[in-house]
């Protein structure tokens, strides 16, 4: 396997979200848009846990239809609100029913006297989500600074020619695992061997880093045991956004 890094050689983007120069910034994890499920898989009546990394977190709709994501906490005695249900939009903890709303303020405490006001810490940090290409999106960080064309779409999804399949696994491991394992185009002839390729296919690889920054890698690669081999391009959009490209001349 070689690495020739930073060849300045023209790779058509395989997404609306380009890399931009940006190798002396650091990469924040949290300025980032993270796909939750697919807006198909989401229940109808009842609220949708999921999490980012170690932090859990629940999605539910409001009465206006909205999608609506919060901590899966409950501030009070630390139930999952995900355990809840949900009542005329608000998401309603199992354990003593405080209701929470849009923006993780507590709307009720059956336990409070009418004429108390509900304490402004009894809240629930919400974040952006949005719907885009099929998929629920959620910014991790703060709302503010959040810019909906960093979704990392595929433009290809808007081709109402091109046939698209959906699915999602379970795995018992965090995504950053995973994205060593999907940008690892070698491991490809063993490991699936039954599905996709044959062992006999596996051999050096020749691969190149077209483009590095804050925000991904774009690069290409290609088998050896020809010289007629083509490309195969690679990229990677950050945090989590992996496409292949059908082989191209060199």
């Amino acid at each position: 396997m070689t690495i020739a890094p930073n060849i300045p050689e023209e790779i058509s983007p395989s997404t609306d979200t380009l890399l931009t120069s940006e190798t002396d910034q650091e990469f924040n994890w949290r300025n980032c848009w993270y796909p939750v499920t697919f807006i198909q898989d989401l229940p109808t009546k009842r609220p949708y846990s999921f999490s980012l990394y170690d932090e859990p977190l629940v999605l539910f709709r409001n009465k206006d239809g909205k999608l609506i994501c919060l901590a899966d906490l409950c501030p009070h005695r630390a139930a999952k609100l995900s355990d809840g249900q949900i009542i005329d939009g608000k998401i309603e903890c199992l354990y003593h029913g405080w209701q929470f709303g849009s923006q993780g303020e507590c709307l009720h405490i059956p336990q409070l006297p009418a004429d108390a006001k509900i304490p402004a810490k009894a809240c629930v940090k919400s974040f952006l989500v949005v719907e885009k290409q099929g998929i629920v999106w959620m910014w991790a960080g703060e709302a503010n600074v959040a810019d909906e064309k960093l979704i990392p779409t595929v433009a290809d999804l808007d081709n109402p020619t091109v046939v698209s399949s959906d699915y999602m696994i379970d795995l018992p491991y965090d995504q950053t695992y995973f994205i060593e394992n999907a940008i690892d185009p070698s491991h490809l002839y063993i490991s699936h061997e039954a599905t996709l390729n044959s062992r006999q296919q596996a051999q050096p690889l020749e691969m190149e880093v077209i483009e590095t920054s804050a925000r991904g890698i774009r690069g290409r690669y290609r088998k050896t045991r020809q010289q007629t081999e083509n490309w195969m391009q690679l990229n990677f959009i950050a945090p989590n956004l992996i496409t292949y490209r059908g082989a191209t001349a060199s």
